[in-house]
């Protein structure tokens, strides 16, 4: 196993906390398509839209920091059904019905699963 410096076990570390948050901000968003009282799904979306970029320049850093793991390697490629869900949403953006099947049936859901993936390859580096 790669052993981090502080700055790595930092960066991994953030990174994880961005992407825990991008979870719960989508688990927020679907939340708001029954629940009329949570009213910030909108802002959220475009937080979420604003970065997924830097989880991909998180993933290119991550990507040569663990160039000799393949599993993870794969793992980090997998975020291209993320990238899809997400360019899908986009195409159908301004039908709110299907955005919004969009967002709770494809794109968290390729997320999610994405997350979870990636966070089992992680957490032997961050959990102490």
């Amino acid at each position: 196993m790669l052993t981090l410096t502080e700055e790595q076990y930092i960066f991994l570390k953030e990174y994880s906390d961005l992407l825990y948050t991008i979870d719960e901000a989508f688990d927020y968003i679907v939340k708001s398509f029954s629940d009329l009282s949570k009213t910030e799904g909108h802002r959220l979306l475009g937080d979420i839209f604003q970065a997924l970029p830097q989880v991909a320049a998180a993933n290119e850093q991550l990507s040569q920091l663990f160039r000799d793991n393949q599993q993870l390697q794969n793992t980090i490629k997998d975020i291209s059904t993320v990238a899809d869900q997400a360019e899908l949403l986009l195409e159908c953006f301004e039908d709110l019905p299907v955005r919004q099947e969009i967002i709770s049936q494809k794109l968290y859901p390729a997320f999610a699963q994405w997350h979870e993936s990636i966070q089992q390859e992680l957490n032997p580096y961050i959990q102490s």
